[in-house]
């Protein structure tokens, strides 16, 4: 059997059908192929259309999987769909009070048409089913973590009504105990706090790494008024309630770029701690309950590996799952685990070994062929095959900061080695560099170690709850005899989030990290996402080109080659033709007060929450003359030996980095 799970909006990327869809609205879009009740492709449409989040129909990452299992259209036997019918048209009427002069379709017509536009194939209404939110969550979370019996949690935002459900899963069976409605979610009360802290939706990951750095108590009494605890895993939690009191008792919302305030981080402790209280609350109760000692634990809240590090040392479970993509995008997999379970009656796949479902890099033959494009903006090094690890190992062991591409992209929002730039641990100026030169983020944030399997124990604490660390699900301790050996990946807590690398799983990050062992005695690397502040984790080896070339990276490791950034690009950056991002536009945007400008000149997207980004006079003209149309400066008769020129170079990289344009070299096509 053949079932393709989608999670994402209705919208196209175009923006022809609802432009304006809130970027809260099923959010994060993928598709994940199943075959007889194994995921064997699985892709985010973020890493294809390149939008962080991205709630667009997931198109792209449909066409993707089947191309990578080798599987037609023709051949899938049925859809599945991550909420329940009657949730997604109610969905869709609030939208179309935006839009009267819409067709008000509904979902399952939608899908119909949107999947036939995707993969080419007329769809019947019939083989499209829809599945509760906590149901593919909980399913794929039980049936991905090989226990035969566990209980199934599910903490988010919210489902169809609920925020919490708990399930008791056995075999391919699902039963319900109990649900805990939205109204007192544990996820809506992180996004409420946010904007206090200058932070976005989107950014609750952000509040994690800051909390270690407040005091939970100034705030904890607070926002204790407005939850409670009681018998039988019974809370309430008034998250609206929470953030008027604060408004009233005098809390000064932070404005993003604003420097980060002690009062910022001892609310950011305080809801974590929050947060930790009442998680903890509901799974001891359901653990004692039931008598089931296995936690299969799924949903956007999932993710808060401190949280996560406090039930491994509670000791409530024997053994703890936590779904590597528990967020929205891996209810794709889950809803068609679902699906699929519905019709034979049997559960399969787990205990999961690795996460690397996406598309393909490419080998050898496929870097040399697009590092060519860019030779004038590059400097390449031909490898011998085989020896990329050494040479990576070596650079990092050097003090070099590296991008590494190879094979499968990982599914969720984890880089595990796949797409990842890896660093020296011990050297605590790396937490810097990378957060101020290559992510250009917060400096408090922290980072991951990698770490051989074999030695996890000796550098991490990795507690007496077993549990799988290879997918950086977990904060744990460092051990205090490493703490001082591993300044950049140990946080200022002592804790660190941990993954362990196995050889027969992931083997080209495991020789990396044993050959830089082997020449430091430290046996773990610093491990984060390939990628920039602006964008989602790279997928193609375009993707890994533009980002070296748009940080500080010292080189990108891929097939065969190791590329370097020229030093000076003006002269090829004038040269090259810049396209735009297919959602990009320039706008004049009116201001008033704040000793700004009246009228301010941008680039952004044309979806819901996008950033802008400002432009130069010069600048504005040339985007805005070119009709869609790929142009270089240098055809408008603009030089690089000109004080204009090397400006309009430096303003197009930071827009490239921005990723609001691209640029397309030609040379070497």
């Amino acid at each position: 059997m053949i079932t393709l799970g989608i999670t994402g909006s209705f919208a196209d990327l175009s923006g022809t059908f609802m432009p304006d869809v809130p970027e809260w609205l099923f959010h994060d879009s993928a598709a994940a192929l199943v075959v007889d009740g194994v995921v064997v492709a699985a892709v985010e449409e973020e890493r294809l259309n390149r939008i962080k989040h991205s709630n667009k129909f997931p198109q792209l990452a449909a066409q993707s999987c089947l191309e990578l299992a080798g599987i037609k259209a023709s051949d899938i036997d049925d859809i599945a769909f991550f909420f329940g019918e009657d949730y997604a048209d109610l969905e869709l009427r609030y939208e179309y009070l935006k839009f009267p002069d819409v067709p008000a379709l509904p979902a399952r017509e939608l899908l119909t048409t949107r999947l036939g536009e995707a993969l080419g194939r007329d769809f019947r209404r019939s083989e499209i089913n829809f599945v509760r939110h906590h149901h593919a969550h909980a399913f794929g979370s039980h049936s991905d973590s090989g226990f035969d019996e566990s209980l199934a949690v599910v903490i988010d935002g919210n489902g169809e009504a609920e925020s919490v459900s708990v399930f008791h899963g056995r075999a391919g069976e699902l039963e319900l105990l109990r649900s805990y409605p939205a109204a007192d979610s544990l996820g809506h009360l992180y996004l409420s706090l946010l904007p206090l802290m200058g932070f976005r939706r989107f950014d609750e990951y952000k509040v994690m790494g800051l909390a270690p750095f407040g005091d939970p108590h100034v705030y904890l009494g607070e926002l204790r008024k407005f939850y409670s605890l009681g018998e039988n895993g019974d809370f309430t939690m008034d998250s609206k309630a929470v953030l008027e009191n604060l408004m009233e008792t005098g809390f000064t919302p932070r404005r993003r770029g604003e420097k980060i305030r002690q009062q910022d981080k001892d609310l950011a402790a305080a809801l974590q701690s929050a947060l930790e209280e009442v998680k903890l609350h509901l799974l001891r109760y359901w653990a004692g309950h039931t008598g089931v000692r296995n936690l299969a634990l799924s949903g956007g809240v999932a993710h808060n590996s401190s949280a996560n590090g406090r039930v491994l040392q509670s000791g409530i479970f024997d053994k703890v799952f936590v779904h590597p993509a528990a967020h929205d995008a891996g209810a794709s997999a889950g809803a068609a685990q679902f699906r699929q379970a519905q019709v034979t009656g049997a559960r399969k796949g787990g205990p999961l070994r690795d996460l690397f479902l996406g598309p393909e890099l490419g080998g050898r033959s496929e870097v040399a062929r697009e590092v060519r494009r860019w030779q004038d903006f590059l400097t390449v090094e031909p490898l011998e095959e085989g020896t990329e690890g050494t040479v990576a190992a070596a650079a990092v062991a050097d003090g070099e900061v590296i991008g590494w591409a190879r094979g499968r992209s990982e599914f969720g929002p984890r880089a595990l080695g796949h797409r990842s730039i890896l660093a020296d641990p011990r050297r605590g100026d790396n937490r810097e560099r990378v957060n101020a030169m290559i992510k250009k983020r917060e400096g408090f944030r922290p980072f991951a170690p990698a770490v051989l399997a074999e030695h996890a124990a000796e550098v991490f604490d990795l507690t007496s709850t077993d549990a799988s660390l290879e997918f950086m699900s977990y904060v744990v301790d460092v051990r205090p005899q490493w703490r001082d050996r591993l300044p950049a990946i140990t946080h200022v807590d002592g804790t660190a989030r941990v993954q362990t690398v196995f050889p027969d799983r992931n083997p080209a990050l495991w020789q990396i990290i044993e050959e830089f062992r082997a020449r430091t005695g430290v046996p773990v690397v610093l491990n984060t996402s390939f990628n920039n502040f602006a964008e989602p984790i790279v997928q193609s080896i375009r993707d890994v080109l533009r980002c070296l070339l748009t940080t500080t990276l010292d080189a990108a490791i891929l097939p065969g080659h190791r590329v370097r950034r020229r030093e000076d690009l003006v002269d090829a950056v004038l040269a090259a033709p810049v396209v735009f991002h297919p959602t990009a536009e320039v706008r004049r945007i009116s201001r008033a007060g704040g000793g700004r400008p009246a009228t301010e000149l941008v680039a952004t997207y044309q979806y819901a929450g996008a950033r802008s980004t400002s432009l130069s006079a010069a600048m504005f003209d040339f985007l805005s003359a070119g009709n869609g149309e790929p142009r270089s400066l240098a055809s408008t008769g603009v030089r690089a030996s000109t004080a204009e020129g090397r400006e309009l170079a430096e303003e197009v990289l930071r827009l490239w980095e921005h990723r609001v344009i691209d640029l397309d070299p030609q040379s070497g096509s």
